[in-house]
């Protein structure tokens, strides 16, 4: 395995990624767009998730995204589930 930098070494608070890859019907990916960073990504962001990164393939048939969240897999998975239990999801969607 390859050594991190010393700067990315050094002692923090653990955070957890998990990527999420979504298959997109090419027409209504720019509406998919929209509904994921106006409705989602806020919601998510207030219950502490923050979004690292997002692409979109050039034929618009495949996005990708990146969460992540303080705290270790079984943490980030704990608040997950809460996420998706949660009201707010439930009125989004």
């Amino acid at each position: 395995m390859t050594e991190l930098p010393e700067s990315v070494q050094e002692q923090g608070p653990q955070r957890t990624t998990w990527m999420r890859r979504y298959t997109l019907d090419p027409e209504l990916a720019d509406e998919f767009v929209q509904f994921l960073t106006t409705q989602v990504i806020p919601a998510r962001e207030e219950l502490g998730f923050t979004v690292e990164s997002i692409w979109i393939d050039s034929d618009k048939s495949q996005l990708t995204w990146f969460v992540s969240r303080l705290g270790d897999a079984e943490e980030f998975a704990a608040a997950e589930k809460q996420w998706e239990e949660s009201q707010v999801r439930a009125e989004i969607f």
